[in-house]
Parts: structure tokens; sequence; C-alpha cells
């Protein structure tokens, strides 16, 4: 029999069972892939975002209304530095985000796996685990392949639902649900906003820096500041994925959301007026398509235009009205596109909803529902921005995990 039993061998499994290891625990780690860590190797575009410098709470989100702070503040971004470079990844800071200074995800993995063998964690790869149940003191993990691993102490890690190529899937809810847990909705983010717009097709593989900020049911949400991509079905790109969260959680609770993209944000609506007019004192005799030129990207002059609800594209700018001009640049300051939800799981990068936080003791991630059983990552409710913010949830709560599970005397 083990000491503790970690079902999932992802990012957070994966710590959980060293912290655990070096206190002494004999440790059981269980991963249905045919190896552990494979969902880390595409973190950070391949390069795996470990963590960021700024960890605060204003970047993470959660239907809890407690505070959830205490694992990130107690295996805080020193910790986890310190933790990593003493397997022999060094930081490489950039802005705010940390990578190893190998720029390489596999390094990170490579040196976690070492570490696993060097404290002899029991690794079982292809294991699918299908059913957890209490037996007085002990706990019985019962496996797919009909083998069964008992344990005094289980953690479960098994992720969310985001990225099914590389496992994730339901499986952690469902016995979670089993064992009395509530299960927050859960829903895609970190991931391709959808828009039915015919305007996302005529700008498609149109790359712009603007303003990007997403309403609910008229309501201001949030607005971020970056390079926005335009695709056949939505919109893209790093300002988009951070609003993500927002028209999925709209689309799962059956409210209107649209983006609304600022695409001068260094002008304000009567600069872009004054530039207009400044162009066509200029250039009268231009078309209307031409009086862009030079100033917009070409892709996004025809759709602007014919937002603004000008018919011809080919009258010239100095028999343009006074309303025509204003809609224009209400156009360029206000462009809209209603959404549909996101893309699916498939495609996220994390999963919102999951345990509920409540049901966890956050200074040991030991579940207030079943004694013996912690929980860890992204299975709880609980996702963070891009930037390193979602690995460095799943390190701290994990480290906690493994830290605690691997006390005999602890409840």
């Amino acid at each position: 029999m083990a000491d503790i039993v970690v079902i999932g061998g992802g990012a957070s499994g994966i710590i959980a069972s060293i912290i655990a290891a070096r206190e002494g625990a004999h440790v059981i780690l269980l991963e249905r892939l045919n190896r552990v860590g494979k969902k880390i190797l595409v973190t950070g575009n391949g390069r795996c975002n470990l963590t960021n410098t700024h960890i605060e709470d204003k970047y993470y989100h959660t239907s809890s209304k407690d505070d959830f702070s205490y694992p990130l503040k107690h295996i805080n971004y020193e910790t986890i530095k310190d933790f990593f470079e003493e397997l022999g990844v060094l930081p490489l800071v950039e802005g705010d985000k940390v990578y190893p200074f190998s720029e390489q995800a596999s390094s990170v993995l490579d040196v976690l796996r070492m570490e696993l063998d060097r404290l002899n964690v029991d690794i079982k790869t292809e294991t699918k685990v299908v059913q957890i149940i209490q037996k007085k003191d002990t706990w019985q993990i019962l496996c797919e392949n009909s083998i069964t691993y008992d344990a005094s102490k289980v953690i479960i890690a098994t992720g969310g639902m985001a990225n099914v190529s590389f496992g994730c899937d339901a499986t952690g809810y469902q016995l979670l649900r089993k064992l009395g847990h509530t299960i927050i909705p859960t829903f895609p983010t970190l991931v391709h906003i959808v828009s039915s717009s015919h305007y996302c097709k005529m700008m498609k593989g149109t790359k712009i820096t603007c303003d990007a900020s997403a309403y609910v049911e008229g309501q201001f949400i949030r607005k971020e500041y970056g390079e926005v991509l335009f695709t056949e079905d939505g919109l893209s790109g790093p300002p988009i994925f951070q609003l993500s969260r927002v028209a999925s959680k709209a689309k799962l609770e059956g409210k209107k959301a649209c983006i609304i993209l600022d695409l001068l944000p260094s002008m304000s609506y009567d600069e872009v007026v004054s530039k207009i007019y400044s162009r066509i004192a200029l250039w009268g005799t231009r078309t209307i398509e031409e009086l862009f030129i030079g100033w917009l990207h070409k892709r996004i002059t025809i759709p602007i235009i014919k937002y603004a609800g000008i018919a011809s594209l080919h009258m010239r700018c100095e028999d343009l009205e006074y309303d025509a001009i204003e809609k224009l640049a209400e156009t360029i300051k206000k462009f809209v596109f209603e959404t549909d939800g996101t893309r699916g799981y498939k495609y996220a990068q994390a999963t919102a909803g999951g345990v509920k936080l409540s049901e966890i003791d956050l200074t040991t991630m030991a579940s207030k529902k079943a004694k013996g059983i912690y929980i860890t990552g992204e299975v709880l409710d609980i996702d963070g921005d891009c930037g390193g913010y979602n690995l460095q949830w799943a390190w701290s709560t994990g480290y906690l995990a493994g830290l605690h599970a691997s006390k005999r005397n602890e409840e």
C-alpha cells in the first residue's frame, strides 16, 4: 500500500509527487497518457511560461467570494523560482513573464522527470482512474485496467477539460462529485472568441494592435490592449484570449456579449474626425477607400467604410457629408463584434469553473468533504490570465498538497 496516490501527471500532480516524496512518502503517480507532463510541453508556445513575477489576486477568476490567496502567497513566485533553480532550470524574465533560460518547455519536463526518478516515485502511465472508494482508513483507487491501488491519502490533480489531446476530460469532476463535492459549471477560457460578424471573414488573417473591450448586456466588463487577429469565425490574439472568459461565461448564462475594438486608441474621437477632415482637405479628389491609405491597414479600410453605412467606395472624399465623417470616426473608435461564445475546450488553454473553493482547506488543499483527499490545480474553480498565472496556481497548490498529504498525523 502506498502512502499517497497522486491522480494526474500534469504540472500540479508532478510537483505534488516530488514534494511528498521529498518528505519521505511512498508515492504512486497515475497518469492516463503514455507519459507524464505532456501538457507542459505546449505551454508558452513551447517555451513554458513557468510563472510570473507579479502574482496577484486580480489576475485570477473564480465564482467564490472567499479569499483564495493563501496558496499563491505561501508558495509564491520566489518559492517556485528556487524550486526550479535547484533542479537546474535558470529563469529568463521577459517583462513579468518567467521562462526557462533554455526557452524550451522540454527542459522543464526533463528536470521534473529526473527528480521523480531520483525520488523513486512509482509512475504508472496509461492508467485511467474510474472510481475512488473509502474503506476505513484506506482509499481504494480503481482503474480502467482492473488494477486497484490502495493508499492512505489521495491527491487529485486531474486538471480541467482544456486541450483534450493531452488527456484532459471530465474525469476529475466525476470522481469528486461522487465524493460529495460541488462542481461549479465549467467553460473554456484563454481561447479564440467566435463572432458571426461577416467583417471577421473580410479581414481574415489581418492583425492590428488596438484596444479591445468586452461588454455583457451593454455593461462594460474589461479592456485589454494588444495585437488582435481576425479569423474566419471570429477574433484571436493575446487581448482576445484575456477577454474570452467574459464571452464564454456570457454564452453559458445565455447573455448577449460583444467585443468593441478601438482601432486608434492613441487618438480621441474628435482627433480622428479632425484627421479625416485634414486628409480630405489635402486629397479631396481621392476615393473614400484611398483616403485611408498610409494611415490604416488596407484590409480593414473597406469593412470600416461598409460598417459606417457608406454605400459607395468610389465616391470622392470631398463629397462626404458631415454625418458620414462622424460615422467613419465612430466606427474606427468603436467597431462592434457581437460574440457567440468561444471555440471549445479542444482549442482552450484553461478551464473556468470546477470544484467549489469553499469545500477545500486552502492552507493544505485538503478536501472538507472526504478525509484524506487533497485537490489541486485546474480542477478547482479558479483560473488565471495568460502569463504564467495558471501554471503558478498548479505549482502552488500541488506543492501544498504534497507537503501536507505526506504528514502522517494530518487530518
